[in-house]
């Protein structure tokens, strides 16, 4: 006889919140700097190590804007694996939410597991969880780059 093993649900309420907590930090990040269509952060964390965050614009309509994200080191190094981690992240204005989409398509709240693509159950909320971390990490250890003065705080 075969084990049913209890359906993954996605948990709703936490998922919303995390998209408002990332719709508030990528505002923090942009903050007076609204008008522009680019932004650069470089990011000392431990071991000395430089890394760099840049979110650039895209399309944008009345209520979304997309928003390219790039991080990655400061100084590329000849590794066997990539080191540098890119998204599209969606901004919904009118509910002051920001979700990771590839790009074209949402991801879904459940994966069936196991699957070809080898995705988790909670693929979603996952990577959102990834986007807070970055952002996170940005806002406590990042210096905004710009042209007119070296660092900044963000």
């Amino acid at each position: 006889m075969k084990n049913n093993p209890r359906q993954y649900v996605p948990d709703l309420v936490s998922l919303q919140m995390l998209g408002e907590l990332n719709y508030r930090r990528l505002g923090k990040l942009m903050r007076g700097q609204e008008e522009m269509s680019s932004w650069h952060f470089s990011i000392h964390s431990i071991g000395d190590q430089e890394s760099r965050l840049r979110l650039t614009l895209g399309k944008e309509s009345r209520f979304t804007s997309e928003v390219a994200l790039e991080f990655g080191p400061e100084i590329q190094k000849k590794l066997l694996f990539k080191t540098t981690l890119s998204m599209t992240v969606r901004l919904y204005h009118d509910v002051s939410i920001a979700e990771i989409t590839d790009g074209h398509r949402q991801y879904q709240g459940a994966y069936p597991y196991p699957n070809d693509a080898m995705l988790h159950r909670d693929e979603k909320f996952r990577l959102n969880q990834q986007l807070a971390d970055l952002l996170e990490l940005c806002l406590k250890h990042g210096h905004r780059l710009d042209n007119t003065v070296s660092f900044q705080f963000a």
